[in-house]
């Protein structure tokens, strides 16, 4: 296999797995399978029992056995069959599309702190020496 295939095998399974357990996985899972629709190798029903078995990944965790696992089986299939190239570049391209309105909110409170937070919203909050002495009685 040339070096630009295995490149190519290795960015699609580092794509493949990292999509499972996101919101991704669900278009990853139809690019994959439209790969292995295309084969007639002797594993295509292992990988494709497979590829519905990963689906249950956890978020955000990309597990490098996984990667390597789906790193063979899409070299093996772009060995065999180099016209694979393009759906596995698809599938290597996968991404997920610019949300603007998804803002990251960090928020610490240290040493008997409280945070009190809202995005996009109103918050209504009511404290006092009152409410404060009744949470501290017994």
């Amino acid at each position: 296999m040339n070096e630009e295939l295995a490149s190519l095998a290795a960015s699609g399974a580092t794509a493949l797995v990292s999509a499972m357990g996101t919101d991704l996985w669900q278009e990853a899972k139809r690019l994959m399978s439209g790969v292995l629709a295309r084969t007639r190798d002797s594993r295509r029903n292992e990988l494709s029992e497979m590829l519905n078995r990963q689906s249950t990944a956890t978020r955000g965790a990309v597990d490098a056995g996984a990667v390597d696992y789906w790193t063979e089986a899409l070299s093996q299939l772009l060995d065999r069959n180099p016209d694979l190239a393009q759906d596995v570049m698809a599938l290597a391209s996968l991404r997920t599309a610019e949300r603007p309105d998804i803002v990251i909110q960090v928020n610490s409170a240290t040493h008997s702190g409280e945070v009190f937070a809202v995005q996009h919203g109103t918050q209504h909050f009511a404290s006092g020496p009152k409410s404060r002495a009744s949470e501290e009685r017994p």
